[in-house]
């Protein structure tokens, strides 16, 4: 990592130490509409997200949020409205 010029981490912990906040968490997003659960598995719903005037989905590239061709690059991805 030093030879990347990577800062190491100053600390370290484990995913299993935070599980009832990330329960908590996906609870909260499930409650707000924007995540569904399926077959045992919790989704995040994009398009949700994206119908919702509070809120904007950029992908990847913060500077998606204002160019529609960008945001809805990537076809062939299943949405809510191709299951």
């Amino acid at each position: 990592m030093k030879k990347l010029n990577v800062a190491l981490p100053e600390t370290i912990t484990r995913v299993s130490e935070y599980m009832p906040e990330i329960i908590a968490y996906i609870e909260e997003i499930i409650s707000n509409g924007f995540a569904y659960e399926s077959n045992g598995s919790v989704y995040f719903s994009v398009d949700k997200f994206g119908e919702d005037p509070n809120h904007s989905y950029a992908k990847l590239e913060p500077t998606s949020v204002q160019d529609k061709d960008k945001r809805d690059e990537g076809e062939g991805v299943l949405t809510d409205a191709t299951k």
